[in-house]
This record gives structure tokens, sequence and C-alpha cells, in this order.
């Protein structure tokens, strides 16, 4: 059976794992076109008719950007930092969850049915958790990004990753990527791409309410041949 064509749009596709959700989408023949909303470009020299690629000045507001969210089947919630990026812990919850929560509350407005976001291993929006303990806020806050999609906006059908350590495969790599890489533990970025966009293909065939939640870097793998 053919399958369904399907068209997507993705915050967070400069990040490690957004630019591979982007470039499989691009070349990928059941996806009709693909919309990315960031700070800077995300398209490389060579420009694709299926990219189109909006810039806006921050992400704190994403109204001027309300027709871009219309007419796609799938939103990819591909946001991801670190504290240390972020410079303060409340600039990090800004980011994971305000920029979170202001992108899928355009998706609902837009009637997108189904949204795929990047969470972590452990993610508990209920932690205890100090700004000062990193770990244990680092989980809590990624819980909380969760709950953008999951309680504060309505949506039918929903797909969570939670995997483990991931493995970049450009940029500067610190001690634990390295460690997963030599152990075999790691999860390389553009795997995990391969198996949202896997899920998201099925989904389309699915005409009732879905969520699901995948858990840790084996089940993630796995996903990608399941039928």
């Amino acid at each position: 059976m053919k399958s369904k064509m399907f068209k997507a749009i993705i915050i967070g596709s400069t990040g490690a794992t957004g630019r591979h959700v982007l470039n499989q989408l691009l070349t990928n023949v059941n996806c009709e076109l693909v919309t990315t909303i960031g700070r800077r470009s995300s398209s490389d020299k060579v420009k694709n008719k299926k990219h189109r690629d909006v810039i806006i000045p921050s992400l704190k507001d994403l109204s001027s950007t309300k027709k871009y969210w219309m007419d796609n089947d799938v939103f990819f919630n591909c946001i991801g930092t670190t504290r240390k990026k972020s410079g303060t812990a409340k600039e990090f919850v800004n980011i994971e969850v305000g920029y979170s929560n202001k992108s899928a509350e355009m998706a609902n407005q837009a009637g997108i049915s189904h949204v795929s976001l990047i969470s972590a291993g452990g993610a508990n929006p209920d932690a205890w958790a100090k700004k000062w303990i990193h770990p244990l806020f680092y989980i809590k806050t990624i819980g909380q990004k969760e709950l953008t999609i999951t309680k504060n906006f309505s949506f039918t059908k929903t797909s969570i990753f939670r995997p483990g350590m991931l493995l970049r495969l450009q940029g500067k790599k610190n001690f634990f990527e390295y460690l997963a890489r030599s152990t075999g533990t790691g999860l390389s970025v553009d795997i995990l791409a391969s198996a949202m966009i896997r899920d998201a293909e099925k989904v389309l065939e699915i005409d009732k309410k879905y969520s699901n939640i995948f858990i840790g870097n084996k089940n993630i793998i796995k996903s990608i041949n399941s039928n």
C-alpha cells in the first residue's frame, strides 16, 4: 500500500538532532514540504524547493509565523539546549519549556494533529529539584517540556522520545559522549531522527487517538523496523 504524503514543521532544526530530521525529511519521498522556524537559517547553500525556511528575531514571539503552521500534518519539536549554553537556570527553562509551549500553542491553533517531541531519559515534571542541583533540575524541566503537548494543549496524536546519551555527529564532544560511544551505550542523533520520522509515517495511517512514549535507546532503535 502506498504511504500517505505529508507536510511537516520543525522547531529546533539547527540543533544536533533537528538538522538530521530536516535533512532526512528533504530526501523522504513521502514528505511534500518541510517548514523550519528559527532565529537563523537551517538551509544548506543549495536551496531545496521542499524546504520553507522561516527566520525570525526570537522564538519568544511566534505570532508572525501563524500562516506557516497551517496545513501541516506533523510538528517536530527538536528544541534542545543545556544549562551551560543557556547561561542561567531561568533561561534554560525559558528555552526548553517556554519556547516549547509557545510552539505547541501555534501547532494547536493550526489544527496539527500529531506532535513529535524530543525529551530525555528520566523526565519527570514532579521531580524534587533545586536549580543548583543540575541533574534533578534537568529532568524536572524536560518533564515540564513534555506537558506542553500532553497537558497544556490537546493533540490527537503525541509521540515522546526519551533517549539516553545522544551522540552528536558534528561539533565539540564532551567526556560523557566519548564514554557512551566507547561503551556502545549512546544513540546517534541521526538514528533518533530516523525513528521520529518513521513513527510519524506510521501515525499518519492511524485514524484514532494515539499516544506513545519511546523510553530508552533500545526501544527507539527497535521502533524503526517495527510495523
